[in-house]
């Protein structure tokens, strides 16, 4: 092997330390804006592109830089290529703020090209900083337990910064944060007056781009088909609204597709908004026409304010709002509250929270509990299909709900009802007949009603010619009475709406017919075409109706507006997966077939290869057991905050302090015990899979997080190991291998990334956790190979 000079420091020096914890910090930034401004840009499904675009990022950087002999240059010359590459990074990702805010508005319609054009813009200056991540890491094997840590580290501070950025920022100007990282990271590796004045530019236009944007918020915005009359971000969405103080109504669009509407209120005498005998006479709202008594209503997603009129006019006393959107709050509480004054009125309080979890952890019974069409699409940083919304239609959640039902009281819910493929209404009915049984009520036909009422001029793309309807359910844990039914029945012709499903009536729809008996309801499910099953906490995809295996059947289908947003979010998923799975592939054959140096000993080429099953397995790993922990959290937790902040967090803090810990350890002698130490950590997350469930039964929120980053801080500390004991066994096998196992370790997650949503739609959170402690025995078997063939010379 070439001779190396001399490296004499056990530890990193302090500028390359900061300038890794700054370029990390700023990458972890990127991937969580790059999610929200995503969500905005495309429909949700496209939001988990972010981690695979990152990731991406490291990938092909390691690639760039694996010919790079980064051992032979002394010091000046390695900072130097550093800041570079940092200033790349910041350069690349300012230009990609311009390019993000000046592109029109997309249209209805996507294309993969329009998805991929946006996304791509940041890829570039991604690629850079994977480069320099890996010639940090490569530099010197001793040093990895330290930078590593440092990458880490700053990537949970990062976690907490990201949510006051989105909030004060929000739109592409959130992107000037991360440039401004990395900008300073290259300042303080700059040895040439060139390079720091390059990356001191950087930072000048960043902070110049920042000043702008808060004098003049309009700039840098991203572009709407006609000016708002307000706008906000937060971590959870884009708001903005349309319709100016003298309209009867204003339209709220959150993110890309969800709307909710706002409509003015009149003052009376004694200040307070007058209640409208005609509110409560839609469709929807004909829970509160039912007769029985009405004292206190809880809503599921206040948004606009629209559901909160139905219950005033029915004469409740107490009308709990649950809205887990701030944004939305502040608007009926503060800024619009001399357009919409029902939020001051006594008998309602807004709760900015989760419903599922308030309703669980409140003594509060109620006589109606309503939630009409919650799906805001808000995915989460750390998975697509992660939604927000998804605890309020799982078996768990519909048990949270009937318990805090008063002895006569209803649950009632509004989805999307589709004549060509009804999959969303029949998923509805079986949640609420399995639901029931849970709760004791084995037969649930006289507990449920079901309406359709037609909607717009919105289109069916599985049959065009039909219109598309909302299916109203409602759920009673005392069976209707007779006079009851005729009641509903009645209100439902007045309202122009089918009676569906009504007790002692035959059902309008066979299918709904056999969900609700229990002696047939299994072959019911079992025969749908869709995907039907009631879902669970460790599988709650209600939006998501079409299994897997059916996708390739509707292969060029021309989606409408709701089957777009739900049918179509398999096949985006199915393609990226296989997409990444081959680009992992390719890197892995890449790195299998090419030496890491010409002069490498057989062994030293062995181990070298043997490794990349290593660090493939740990990528793949790591990625997996977070997105499999992230998907049955978030709905322990309740709030997408919460679960940003705490599984994020709390994961890279652990791993941060394991690979600093590393370093002191775990000897080289000691390596296996460390590896047992990481399969007896994905053994028992697969195993301990059902005591999750148990923190969210905590009453405190404070005790919830607690227990929480504790399982993550342990679960992190030792899969904190694998990464740095593996550069220390491939470290010495040639200057270009650090490189292009950091390649491999990039590709691996970008494949686990695609991997962890299709496992959790068809296997579930614990399926994700299954895959994921495969994939580290995968990595511990190579690496115990690589180790002892490399101490026993053996073959």
């Amino acid at each position: 092997m070439a001779a190396r000079p001399p490296i004499l420091a056990s530890r990193p020096p302090a500028p390359i330390a900061a300038a890794v914890a700054l370029v990390a910090g700023a990458m972890l930034l990127v991937e969580l804006m790059a999610t929200r401004i995503f969500s905005v840009l495309f429909f949700y499904h496209f939001s988990f592109f972010a981690v695979s675009l990152v990731m991406t990022g490291l990938a092909l950087g390691g690639i760039l830089v694996a010919p790079w002999r980064v051992r032979e240059w002394d010091e000046a010359a390695f900072r130097q290529r550093l800041s570079w590459l940092a200033t790349v990074f910041a350069a690349a990702t300012l230009g990609a703020v311009f390019v993000i805010s000046a592109a029109p508005p997309l249209g209805d319609r996507l294309s993969a090209g329009q998805v991929a054009v946006h996304a791509m813009v940041l890829l570039p200056g991604l690629v850079a900083a994977g480069g320099f991540l890996a010639l940090a890491f490569a530099r010197n094997e001793r040093w990895i337990g330290r930078l590593y840590a440092a990458d880490l580290l700053a990537a949970s501070a990062a976690c907490l910064l990201a949510i006051a950025v989105m909030r004060t920022l929000g739109g592409p100007p959130m992107l000037l944060a991360p440039v401004a990282l990395a900008a300073l990271g290259a300042s303080v590796l700059a040895t040439a007056r060139w390079s720091r004045r390059a990356a001191l530019l950087a930072l000048a236009l960043a902070l110049g781009c920042l000043g702008t944007h808060l004098a003049r918020p309009a700039f840098l915005r991203l572009a709407t088909p006609r000016p708002p009359a307000f706008e906000a971000w937060n971590e959870h969405s884009r708001v903005v609204a349309y319709g100016g103080p003298h309209r009867p109504s204003k339209m709220i669009l959150i993110d890309r597709t969800a709307v909710t509407f706002m409509h003015r209120t009149r003052l009376g005498p004694d200040g307070l908004a007058e209640i409208d005998p005609a509110w409560g006479r839609a469709p929807n709202e004909i829970a509160y026409r039912l007769g029985r008594p009405l004292e206190r209503v809880a809503i599921i997603g206040v948004g606009g304010g629209d559901d909160l009129r139905a219950p005033l006019a029915g004469g409740a006393e107490r009308i709990d709002g649950y809205e887990l959107n701030g944004i939305l709050v502040d608007l009926l509480e503060d800024r619009f509250r001399d357009y919409n004054a029902l939020a001051g009125r006594p008998e309602v309080d807004l709760v900015h929270g989760e419903a599922r979890v308030g309703l669980a952890h409140s003594d509060a019974r109620y006589d109606v509990i309503q939630a009409s069409l919650i799906d805001t699409w808000a995915a989460t940083a750390d998975g697509g299909f992660v939604l927000s919304e998804s605890g309020l239609y799982t078996l768990e959640g519909w048990q949270v709900f009937l318990s805090s039902l008063s002895p006569r009281g209803v649950l009632t819910m509004t989805r999307w009802l589709l004549p060509g493929a009804p999959a969303e209404t029949h998923r509805l009915v079986a949640l609420a007949a399995e639901a029931l049984a849970r709760d004791g009520i084995a037969d649930a036909r006289r507990h449920v009603f079901l309406i359709g009422h037609r909607v717009g001029r919105m289109r069916d793309a599985f049959d065009p010619q039909a219109p598309v309807f909302q299916s109203t359910i409602l759920v009673s844990r005392r069976p209707f009475t007779a006079s009851e039914v005729e009641r509903l029945e009645r209100i439902a012709d007045e309202v122009k709406a089918q009676v569906l499903l009504s007790p002692g009536r035959p059902a309008a729809d066979p299918v709904l017919a056999r969900l609700l008996d229990p002696a047939t309801r299994a072959r019911a499910i079992a025969g749908s075409p869709w995907d039907i099953s009631p879902p669970t906490d460790a599988r709650p995809y209600f939006f998501l109706q079409l299994r897997p295996r059916d996708v390739l059947d509707l292969a060029g289908r021309d989606f409408g507006t709701v089957t777009e947003i739900t049918f179509n979010g398999i096949r985006v998923l199915l393609i990226l997966a296989v997409l990444s799975a081959g680009f992992a592939l390719a890197v892995l054959v890449l790195t299998l077939f090419t030496l890491p140096a010409a002069e490498a000993s057989p062994g030293e080429r062995r181990t070298y290869r043997r490794m990349a099953l290593y660090f493939l397995g740990i990528g793949l790993g790591y990625i997996l057991l977070q997105l499999g922990l992230h998907q049955r959290l978030i709905l322990v937790l309740g709030h997408p905050t919460t679960a940003l902040s705490v599984v994020l967090f709390w994961m890279l803090v652990g791993t941060g302090l394991g690979s600093f810990a590393s370093e002191r350890w775990v000897a080289d002698a000691r390596m296996p015990r460390a590896w047992a130490a990481i399969l007896a950590i994905a053994g028992l997350l697969w195993a301990g899979y059902p005591l999750l469930a148990e923190i969210g039964r905590l009453d405190s929120g404070l005790l919830r997080a607690a227990a929480t980053g504790a399982v993550l801080a342990v679960t992190g500390f030792a899969l904190g190991f694998g990464f740095p004991l593996g550069v220390r066994l491939v470290g010495p096998t040639g200057q270009r291998a650090v490189q292009r196992m950091w390649a491999v370790n990039g590709a691996a997650s970008i494949a686990g990334t695609a991997l962890a949503a299709a496992l959790g739609v068809t296997a579930g959170s614990r399926g994700v956790l299954a895959a994921g402690a495969l994939a580290y025995l995968l990595a511990v078997a190579a690496g115990w190979w690589a180790w002892r063939g490399r101490d026993a010379g053996a073959p």
